[in-house]
C-alpha cells in the first residue's frame, strides 16, 4: 500500500478526483441557493410576493400581411422580490408581456412569453410561458349580407315581408383558413311585437356552418335593415244555417245575425282564397218562441283567428195550431187595473236650489197583467218620480218614471212633467223681505198646509204648488241671472213673465181648482 502511495501518478489521480469533487460541490451549493431563493427572500422580512393578474400579451408581427391565431389574450405574471420594488413596479404600471413573432416564417410555432419594464431584483414567473401560434398570410373576401329576423314576432295580426339590406355586401379580413369556413353573414334583428316597418342599424357577424362566431374582422361592422309589416287581416260577410229541430207546432221564420261581418287573421295567401264564412250553424232543437242565440264562428281552414269569435243571431218563431191559440188565450186573460191621481215626487234634487213641480201634480195609470197579481196590487205599490238631479236653473221637461211590479206592464196619462229650478238665496237675506214674507204667510197657514218647494206635492199636489207659485215672481226678480241662463225657457213662458202682477192671485187659485178638478 505504501508502495502505491508512493507512486506520482497514483497521487495524481487522487488530486483530480479531489478537484472533481470540489467542483461540484460549489455548483450543487450554487443551484441549491438559486433554487432556494425564493424561500429564502419569502422568508426575510424585506422581500415579498405579487401576483399580477389579466396582465394584456402583446404580439409583434406584420400585421398588414399575417394573421396570427393561438396568442392568449392575457398571462398571469408572478414577481418576487424586494417589498419597495415590487410596490413601485405595481405602483408605474409599465411592466408589459410580449411574443415577438417578427423573424418567425409561416405554420405552427411555440414561442416564449417575455416581459419587459421589470427591476431584474425581481424574480419573474409567467403563466403560461410557452405558448402555440400558428401563422397565416392575411386575406380578404366580400360576402353578402343576409337580415336574419323571427317572422313570428310580430304582432298578432300583422306579417312581416322580405328585408332590404343595406349595403347589400361587407368585406371579411381574416387568415385564408378561417375565410373557407364562413358559411352565413348576418345581420341580425328582433321584430318586438311589430305592427309597421321596421328600419334599424344591425352588428353584422360571420359564422360557420355550424352558426358557431368567426374571429375574423367585418367592414363595416354595421348595416342597415328594412322590414316592411303590414297587417294581414281582412273582414268577410258571414252567413247561417238553422241546425236542429224546433218545438211541437213551432215554424223558423227568420234567422238574423245582429253582426254583418268579421275579421279573419291569418298567412296573405289563405286570406286571398276566402271571401266569406258561410254555413254557420245556429242549434233551434226545441225553440218555443222567438229569442236570441249565441253562436261561435268557425275558424276556417289556413286562417289563426277569427273577431270577434261569438256572434248573436236572432231566431224569428211562427207558432200554428193549439199553440197559437193557448198564447192568444194567455194574452187575452190580462185584464187591466186603473190608478187615478197617483202623486209625483221629485228625486235627486240639490241643497243650491229650489226645485217646483209645476205639472203634472198626479198622473192616472192603467197597469196591464194576470188577474192574481192585479188583485194584490195596491195604489202604494206603484210609485212616480221625476229625477231632476241634472237639471240647472230654469223650466225643464223630465220623464216620470214609473215604479210597479215586475209582472206588470204600466201606461202612464202623461210621461213627462213640467220643473222649475230656482237658486236659494245666500245667508244675509233683507231683514225687510224676510219679515214681510213671514206676516204675508201667517194667514195662509191658518188655512193651507206648508207644503214647501212642490217635492212634497204627494200629500196635497195642488194646494204645494198653489203656495210656491204665490212667492216666485219675488224670487225670479231677485236673480234676473237666471232669465239669462235660460232663454229658452222664457221664451215658452212669455205670458206669465208680461204678466207677474198678476201671478200672485188669480193664476194661482185657477191652477188650484184645475188641480183639484182632477
Amino acid at each position: 500500500m505504501d508502495k502505491l502511495m508512493n507512486r506520482s501518478w497514483v497521487m495524481k489521480i487522487i488530486a483530480l478526483l479531489l478537484a472533481f469533487m470540489l467542483y461540484l460541490s460549489v455548483n450543487l451549493d450554487d443551484g441549491t441557493s438559486s433554487s432556494n431563493k425564493i424561500l429564502n427572500r419569502s422568508s426575510s422580512a424585506n422581500t415579498g410576493v405579487e401576483t399580477l393578474t389579466d396582465v394584456p400579451v402583446q404580439v409583434s408581427y406584420n400585421e398588414k400581411n399575417r394573421i396570427v391565431r393561438g396568442v392568449p389574450d392575457t398571462v398571469i405574471m408572478t414577481l418576487e422580490g424586494p417589498k419597495n420594488i415590487l410596490a413601485q413596479t405595481k405602483l408605474q404600471k409599465d411592466y408589459q408581456a410580449y411574443i415577438d413573432l417578427d423573424n418567425l416564417s409561416l405554420g405552427q410555432h411555440r414561442v416564449k412569453v417575455q416581459y419587459r419594464n421589470i427591476s431584474d431584483n425581481l424574480n419573474v414567473v409567467v403563466k403560461p410561458d410557452i405558448v402555440n401560434v400558428t401563422i397565416e398570410e392575411r386575406d380578404s373576401k366580400q360576402f353578402s349580407v343576409e337580415a336574419s329576423y323571427d317572422k313570428n314576432k310580430v304582432k298578432n295580426g300583422y306579417e312581416a315581408g322580405e328585408a332590404t339590406v343595406s349595403p347589400r355586401a361587407v368585406t371579411v379580413t381574416g387568415a385564408s383558413s378561417q375565410l373557407d369556413q364562413v358559411a352565413y353573414v348576418k345581420a341580425i334583428i328582433d321584430l318586438d311585437n311589430a305592427s309597421k316597418t321596421v328600419t334599424k342599424q344591425a352588428t353584422v357577424v360571420a359564422l360557420d356552418k355550424n352558426l358557431n362566431k368567426l374571429n375574423v374582422t367585418v367592414q363595416p361592422e354595421t348595416v342597415n335593415v328594412t322590414i316592411p309589416v303590414k297587417n294581414i287581416s281582412k273582414k268577410v260577410p258571414i252567413g247561417v244555417i238553422q241546425e236542429g229541430t224546433p218545438g211541437d207546432g213551432v215554424n223558423i221564420t227568420k234567422l238574423e245575425p245582429k253582426t254583418d261581418a268579421v275579421k279573419i287573421i291569418g298567412p296573405s295567401d289563405s286570406l286571398e282564397k276566402i271571401d266569406k264564412i258561410d254555413n254557420i250553424p245556429v242549434d233551434v232543437t226545441g225553440i218555443t218562441k222567438s229569442k236570441d242565440i249565441k253562436v261561435n264562428v268557425p275558424v276556417p281552414d289556413g286562417i289563426d283567428s277569427v273577431s270577434p269569435k261569438q256572434i248573436t243571431v236572432h231566431v224569428e218563431v211562427d207558432k200554428q195550431g193549439d199553440e197559437k191559440d193557448a198564447e192568444e188565450t194567455d194574452e187575452s186573460a190580462a185584464e187591466i187595473k186603473s190608478f187615478k191621481n197617483l202623486p209625483v215626487s221629485l228625486t235627486g234634487q240639490s241643497s243650491k236650489y229650489t226645485y217646483e213641480l209645476l205639472s203634472p201634480t198626479s198622473v192616472d195609470a192603467d197597469v196591464k197583467g194576470p188577474k192574481s197579481d192585479l188583485d194584490k196590487l195596491t195604489k202604494s205599490g206603484i210609485s212616480l218620480s221625476a229625477n231632476v238631479g241634472n237639471l240647472s236653473v230654469g223650466e225643464h221637461t223630465v220623464p216620470i218614471i214609473i215604479n210597479s211590479p215586475d209582472s206588470v206592464t204600466s201606461t202612464l196619462s202623461t210621461k213627462q212633467a213640467k220643473v222649475r229650478v230656482t237658486a236659494k238665496k245666500q245667508s244675509g237675506t233683507n231683514d225687510e223681505q224676510t219679515d214681510k214674507e213671514t206676516s204675508g204667510s201667517t194667514s195662509d197657514k191658518e188655512t193651507k198646509p206648508d207644503t214647501g218647494t212642490g217635492s212634497g206635492s204627494e200629500t196635497n199636489p195642488g194646494t204645494g204648488n198653489s203656495g210656491d207659485s204665490t212667492d216666485k215672481p219675488s224670487e225670479e226678480t231677485d236673480t234676473p241671472e237666471d232669465n239669462t241662463d235660460t232663454p229658452t225657457d222664457n221664451t215658452e213662458t212669455g205670458d206669465d213673465s208680461s204678466n207677474q202682477s198678476d201671478e200672485n192671485s188669480t193664476p194661482v187659485d185657477g191652477q188650484t181648482d184645475n188641480t183639484s178638478g182632477n
